[in-house]
């Protein structure tokens, strides 16, 4: 082995990063082109290894999986649209980056919690009834109470939350239930 001066070694060594820095910024500009704009959405390309081994991140394991199946279309098109070739992609959420949950805290101020947006609900606590009359008297009362604001359902005239009228337009059960021919 000869030696070299230094020089020479260390421009050598910038070249070989050099030009694995443009690859990775040739694989930028191209990614959302090879995959397509929905899946780039999800996806980071992240490293390029020396083996050629393409490293991506992504926003869940369920996208991880799905490009993981279409791996080698993937690959086939990255080798054709690019001047060099990598051996393989590996698909993981692990360097996906994630928003510190100090931000999110930070967002919501402490007063507000789920249970604090519900409207508080009277807890009425009633000694359970042996009389099958009774407790069925008690239930329907209690469903009244709960419904009284309800908007009807155009269909069964059944009172109907909001939500499900802005959804289906009719209550659930007028939701699935089959039309008669």
């Amino acid at each position: 082995m000869s030696l070299q001066p230094v020089q020479q070694v260390l421009s050598t060594l910038k070249q070989t990063h050099w030009q694995h820095e443009q690859e990775f910024v040739q694989l930028l500009d191209t990614w959302t082109q090879i995959v397509g704009p929905v899946v780039a959405a999800q996806t980071q390309p992240i490293q390029i290894t020396p083996r050629k081994i393409l490293l991506v991140a992504t926003t869940s394991s369920a996208w991880a999986q799905n490009l993981a199946f279409e791996r080698s279309r993937i690959l086939h098109k990255l080798n054709t649209q690019l001047s060099y070739e990598f051996t393989d992609i590996r698909f993981s959420t692990s360097q996906w980056p994630r928003r510190s949950n100090n931000t999110h805290r930070r967002s919501v101020p402490p007063s507000i919690t789920p249970a604090s947006l519900l409207p508080a609900l009277p807890v009425a606590r009633l000694e359970p009834s042996l009389d099958p009359n009774e407790a069925f008297e008690r239930w329907t009362n209690a469903i009244h109470k709960r419904s009284h604001g309800y908007p009807t359902c155009p269909i069964c005239q059944c009172p109907t939350p909001k939500t499900e009228l802005q959804r289906w337009s009719v209550c659930s059960l007028c939701a699935v239930r089959k039309p008669e021919v």
